[in-house]
């Protein structure tokens, strides 16, 4: 079926019904594992229209006619558990991909999906639930917020990695196997994987099969949802059918913070000196974010900014200091001939 005709058969309608309540779960879970532990919960996007293949269509025709092609990730589908995410090989016939997602083995990812006001509106409805069930303000300490969606074909994989969100993740269609790690244990997500992370190094985690006996595999069927704690290792395996999922995503001031100290523990480190990591030393800590904070922006004007802005100066600090070196020792050079 051809991308017209598909959007051709849409029968959506554009005020398309939320469900009263999205998530069914006990507070006390929310509450007890928020960010701490990853947990299953249950909800009722399960079937909803938003989420049809024909409707995913016409909102990534939405997103790309507003030229926000860096909100759509597409690639193949079938790659190992240890692929890393920037040699996964691409796909660029986006809307075709999702269209034909039952046989073009593809794996696609939309991002900021809110910008549709259909999105925008569950999108709202979400975190409503999320502050009841955690009893948390989590809009005052939210920094950054944003829904995907991931599209996927039979038996795709997601490779392992690591991210800097907190996760909550709705599976609408088809089967995953989610293989989630402790992001506490440095067994298997070392101080120096997470400071390269948060130096910017996003592909700095690997996978290492002997540690797949340490994950909590969970089966994800529609109308079940996981909680991803930041940081935490994850990979997934799609069952025979095509998989739809809704993530929603966010930073909170609090662990935006504590990327700070993971930051300048990174440049100690490459100084020779062995850095406290984070929590051990409420004092450190503290100077940490401070000295930190001095260089980054008040109003960072992107996502990765939020986080790395500070990384961002020092960085072109270092190729200007780099640059002025080099041109110092040609002179000296130039001179002594």
């Amino acid at each position: 079926m051809t991308v017209d005709n598909l959007l051709a058969s849409i029968s959506i309608k554009p005020d398309a019904k939320l469900p009263e309540q999205v998530i069914q779960a006990e507070p006390l879970t929310f509450k007890e594992n928020f960010n701490s532990s990853h947990f299953m919960f249950a909800h009722n996007l399960a079937g909803h229209p938003l989420f049809e293949i024909p409707r995913l269509v016409e909102l990534a025709d939405t997103i790309l006619s507003q030229g926000r092609i860096d909100k759509i990730q597409s690639y193949t589908s079938r790659v190992p558990v240890e692929q890393k995410w920037n040699h996964r090989p691409g796909i660029k016939q986006i809307t075709e991909a999702i269209a034909n997602i039952g046989e073009s083995d593809s794996w696609v990812m939309l991002e900021d999906v809110q910008v549709d006001p259909e999105y925008a509106a569950l999108l709202d409805k979400i975190v409503t639930e999320l502050e009841v069930l955690t009893g948390k303000p989590l809009r005052q300490e939210m920094t950054w917020l944003g829904a995907y969606i991931f599209i996927a074909s039979p038996n795709s994989i997601t490779p392992y990695h690591i991210d800097s969100e907190l996760n909550f993740l709705f599976q609408i269609q088809g089967e995953k196997d989610m293989s989630l790690f402790n992001q506490n244990d440095r067994s298997i997500l070392s101080e120096e994987e997470i400071e390269k992370f948060y130096i910017g190094d996003l592909n700095v985690a690997n996978y290492r099969e002997e540690n797949q006996s340490k994950a909590s595999v969970y089966h994800l069927q529609p109308g079940k949802g996981i909680h991803h704690p930041i940081l935490a290792p994850h990979w997934a395996k799609n069952g025979n059918n095509v998989s739809v999922a809704l993530s929603i995503l966010f930073y909170l001031r609090p662990y935006d913070l504590k990327a700070r100290v993971y930051q300048v523990n990174s440049y100690l480190r490459k100084l020779g000196l062995e850095p406290t990591a984070p929590g051990k030393s409420a004092l450190r800590d503290r100077i940490k974010i401070l000295a930190l904070g001095l260089i980054s922006d008040r109003r960072p004007k992107s996502k990765f900014a939020i986080l790395r802005s500070g990384v961002l100066r020092i960085k072109s600090i270092e190729r200007r200091l780099k640059k002025f070196t080099n041109h110092i020792v040609k002179k000296i050079r130039f001179l002594s001939n």
